[in-house]
C-alpha cells in the first residue's frame, strides 16, 4: 500500500506539471512475470523524471521504485550557465534507510583559451562521510595541450576530462538493457576517506604535443608521499604496415620500478555490411610482449537494411572472448555491460541472428519490434535443434504522440518462456 501510495504521488506530480511548457519529463513502469520454472514476479520497476526549464537552467527531481525497496532511489539535479560559468550539481539519497549518498558539484569556465573547473562532492564513504575537491584547467597552444590539476580527499580525474572533457563526471549514466534489466549507476565523483579534514590527496599535470610523426603525452603525478609516477606515451604510431599500428607506446616510471607496455590494433578499411573484430595475439598473452603470434579474428557481424527493417547476424569465434551478445540487439558488449548479456542458467550463445522493424503505428506513435535468436555451437548440454538457445523479442507500440505500450519476452531451450514482461512509456 505505501508503495503504491507513493507511485500515485509521483504520477500525479508528473502529469500535474506536464501542462507546463517548462517542464517535461518521462514515465516508465515495467513489470515482469516469471513463468518457468515457476510462475510469480521477477521486478517491478517504474521510474519518473521531471524536469523544469527556466533562466538557462534545468532542475531535476527523479526516483526509481522496484518491488523490493519501493522508493529505492531518489535524486536531485541542476545544471546550466551562470554568466561565464557552466555549473552542475547532484544530490543522491537512499530512501530506504533513509540516506544521504552524496552531494556532487562541477563548475566550469573558459578564459583566453583556458578551460578552468572545480570539482566538489560530500559522499558516504564506508561508515561515514567524507569531502573532497579539485582545482583544474586545461589549455590549448597551437598544437599542444597542457592540464594541470590539484585534488584534496577527491580521486584525480584529469586523464578522464583531458581527452573526453567535464561530461564524463557530470553525466551520470542509465544502462539501458531494454526490459531484459535496466541497471543505473548514479555520479562519478569519488571521495578517497572519510572525515572532516581535507587533505592533500595529488597534484597530476598532462601535456600532449605533437614531435615528428607521433603525438606523445607526459603524464606527472606527486601525492602526499611525493613523487609518484612519471610516463611517457606515444599515441597512434605508424610502422609502415596499413593493416598494423602500435595504437599505444608506454613507458611509466616510479622510484621502485620502470615499466613499459606497447599495444598493437588491427587497422581494417572501410566496411558497408560486414564488422570484424580482430586482437593481437602476443608471445605470453600479455600487452607488454612485444613478439606477435598472430591475428585473430574474435567475431563478425553482418546488419542490413531492408524495407524499414534490419537485419543482422553475429558469431564469436573465440569462446573466452570477454565480449557478450546483448538481450536486445547485434552489439558485442564488453565486461562492464555485463547486465545486459544474454545468458541462461550461466551459459552464453557464441551466434544469433535478428531483426529490428520501426514503422509508424495506427494510433500517431512509433511501432517497432525486434526479435533476437541466440545459439551455441559449444555448449551442447543447453541447446535444440541447430544449437538454438533462445530467443528474446520486444514490441513497442505507440498509442498516442507521448505514450507508448511495451512488452517481451525471453524463451530458451532450456526453460521454455522464462519470463514475460510489459508496461507503459510516456514523455512529455
Amino acid at each position: 500500500m505505501k508503495r503504491a501510495l507513493v507511485l500515485s504521488l509521483f504520477v500525479m506530480l508528473g502529469v500535474g506539471f506536464a501542462s507546463s511548457a517548462q517542464l517535461q519529463g518521462e514515465w516508465d513502469t515495467w513489470l515482469k512475470l516469471d513463468i518457468s520454472p515457476t510462475f510469480g514476479l521477477n521486478s517491478f520497476y517504474s521510474f519518473l523524471d521531471i524536469q523544469y526549464l527556466t533562466c538557462g537552467w534545468t532542475l531535476e527531481a527523479a526516483a526509481l521504485i522496484d518491488d523490493v525497496d519501493g522508493l529505492s532511489h531518489l535524486w536531485f539535479e541542476a545544471y546550466g550557465s551562470l554568466g561565464a560559468f557552466s555549473m552542475w550539481s547532484l544530490a543522491y539519497f537512499d530512501p530506504t534507510t533513509p540516506a544521504f549518498l552524496s552531494f556532487e558539484n562541477a563548475a566550469e569556465v573558459s578564459i583566453a583559451g583556458v578551460d578552468l573547473y572545480a570539482l566538489f562532492a560530500i559522499q558516504a564513504v564506508g561508515e561515514g562521510f567524507g569531502t573532497g575537491f579539485a582545482l583544474g584547467g586545461i589549455g590549448t597552444v597551437g598544437d599542444c595541450r597542457f592540464g594541470v590539476e590539484v585534488t584534496w580527499n577527491l580521486y584525480s580525474y584529469l586523464g578522464y576530462i583531458f581527452d573526453y572533457g567535464l561530461g564524463v563526471v557530470t553525466d551520470w549514466t542509465y544502462l539501458d538493457c531494454g526490459m531484459w534489466n535496466p541497471v543505473w549507476t548514479i555520479g562519478a565523483l569519488g571521495v578517497v576517506q572519510s572525515g572532516c579534514d581535507v587533505i592533500f590527496s595529488s597534484i597530476t599535470a598532462i601535456a600532449q604535443f605533437p614531435i615528428c610523426c607521433a603525438d606523445v603525452e607526459v603524464e606527472v603525478a606527486f601525492t602526499c608521499l611525493g613523487f609518484d609516477y612519471l610516463s611517457f606515451t606515444v599515441l597512434g604510431i605508424d610502422i609502415g604496415l596499413d593493416w598494423l599500428k602500435v595504437s599505444k607506446l608506454a613507458i611509466t616510471y616510479t622510484l621502485e620500478e620502470k615499466a613499459a607496455a606497447i599495444y598493437f590494433s588491427v587497422v581494417t578499411g572501410d566496411v558497408v555490411c560486414f564488422k570484424p573484430y580482430f586482437s593481437v595475439l602476443y608471445g605470453s598473452g600479455t600487452d607488454e610482449d612485444t613478439v606477435i603470434d598472430g591475428i585473430r579474428l574474435n567475431a563478425l557481424t553482418l546488419s542490413c537494411t531492408l524495407g524499414g527493417c534490419e537485419f543482422y547476424w553475429g558469431h564469436i569465434f573465440a569462446p573466452t572472448w570477454t565480449y557478450h551478445f546483448g538481450a536486445t540487439g547485434l552489439s558485442l558488449l564488453s565486461s562492464s555491460y555485463a547486465d545486459c548479456w544474454w545468458v541462461v542458467d550461466g551459459l552464453y550463445p557464441n551466434e544469433m541472428f535478428g531483426i529490428q522493424c520501426d514503422e509508424d503505428s495506427c494510433c500517431g506513435g512509433l511501432f517497432s519490434f525486434g526479435v533476437n535468436n541466440f545459439f551455441s555451437t559449444t555448449d551442447s548440454d543447453a541447446t535444440g535443434i541447430f544449437g538454438w538457445m533462445g530467443t528474446y523479442a520486444e514490441l513497442t507500440v505507440g498509442v498516442g504522440s507521448n505514450i507508448s505500450l511495451v512488452g517481451a519476452m525471453n524463451l530458451t531451450e532450456l526453460n521454455g518462456v522464462e519470463w514475460i514482461a510489459f508496461g507503459v512509456e510516456v514523455a512529455w
